[in-house]
């Protein structure tokens, strides 16, 4: 019984190593064609819904801490900004009370130092006493840390440097805020009109700022684990390759579909809009080989291919990577390199099981 087990198993099985050799009329009689095996550097592991999404850190929202009326408004939607633009125009009496106040501990900050020069050259000719002077350069670092608070208050409101210079420069107070883009980039949404009244910290504008956006997808699980942080991959959308990089893979698994976000890069190039949900084929960085299906013979739970070395074919087994209908990405093997039978292999597989 034994015996029977084992001839049955070799009977069935090409996996013992074994050859053919056969004649130039022979292959030509039973029309076996070789091809050689195309080395590539990619391998498509297949086509997933993919969509293109804005980076967090792009995303830069305008707000203002009080309450404001709109006076005009100068962008729209999905308009260009260069940084400083002026993007509206705005009143509110805190805005201009804000203004006041810059202006009057200007004057404070410019009485204090006169005063503290003044009772300083005093002092050291020893006609007050020397804590007046103590005093006096009290009074002067007390107001410039009080003006430094009311300008970095402004600052908040709206204002930047050169307004406030201006302002205290000039002591002339202005009745409008020209709310200027803090960035180079891209108005994705303009939440006011002209003569709306907005309420303090709603969201006025949100600008993308140039940058490269993502392409997130959740990925079978046997898929994202041929993937790792960083790797170089490429991804095929609409026939154009686009070269990208596994920025993140989620460390846990979705219950309901088990899958697994990944999150790759978007270089700026590829010009794909903020909201696309499309097709794409996912391509990892591997040395392989490319060989028509019909070259693969299954053997149990084996792949197998016939090498053809001069007048002799020989198996040697494989590991396939991917396939699509026609082709299979293969293991580098070098051997994989000569001649690989193609047509009438179960002809040869037949001719190796009679011999064994």
């Amino acid at each position: 019984m034994k015996k029977t087990v084992i001839l049955l198993q070799a009977l069935f099985s090409i996996s013992l190593l074994g050859d053919i050799t056969l004649t130039p009329q022979d292959e030509k009689n039973w029309q076996i064609q070789t091809a050689l095996a195309q080395e590539v550097t990619h391998v498509p592991l297949d086509e997933y819904m993919m969509s293109v999404t804005t980076p967090p850190k792009l995303l830069h929202t305008i707000s203002l801490p009080y309450e404001a009326h709109v006076t005009r408004l100068n962008k729209a939607n999905f308009e260009s900004v260069g940084k400083g633009e002026i993007l509206a125009e705005l009143s509110a009496s805190e805005w201009i009370e804000a203004q006041k106040e810059v202006i009057a501990d200007s004057l404070e900050l410019m009485h204090n130092e006169n005063e503290a020069a003044r009772k300083s050259k005093l002092c050291k000719e020893e006609i007050i006493a020397q804590k007046e002077c103590l005093l006096a350069d009290s009074e002067l670092k007390r107001s410039k840390t009080k003006l430094s608070s009311s300008k970095a208050l402004l600052k908040t409101y709206g204002a930047d440097d050169e307004m406030i210079k201006r302002l205290t420069k000039e002591l002339s107070i202005s009745s409008t805020i020209k709310l200027a883009s803090p960035l180079k980039g891209v108005l994705l949404q303009v939440n006011i009109q002209s003569g709306d009244n907005i309420s303090p910290s709603s969201s006025l504008f949100v600008i993308k700022a140039d940058g490269e956006n993502w392409l997130e997808s959740d990925l079978p699980q046997a898929v994202a684990d041929k993937l790792k942080a960083a790797q170089d991959v490429i991804i095929t959308i609409n026939r154009s390759e686009i070269k990208s990089k596994v920025l993140l893979l989620s460390p846990s698994l979705n219950p309901i579909n088990q899958t697994r976000y990944v999150r790759f890069s978007l270089p700026k190039e590829a010009d794909l809009l903020v909201g696309l949900k499309t097709k794409a084929t996912l391509n990892i960085q591997k040395k392989a080989f490319l060989i028509n299906k019909n070259a693969i013979i299954q053997d149990g739970e084996n792949s197998v291919v016939f090498i053809k070395d001069a007048q002799t074919y020989r198996t040697i087994k494989v590991a396939v990577i991917a396939e699509n209908r026609q082709m299979c990405y293969l293991e580098y093997n070098p051997e994989l390199k000569k001649p690989i039978a193609i047509s009438a292999t179960s002809i040869l597989q037949n001719m190796l099981q009679k011999g064994e």
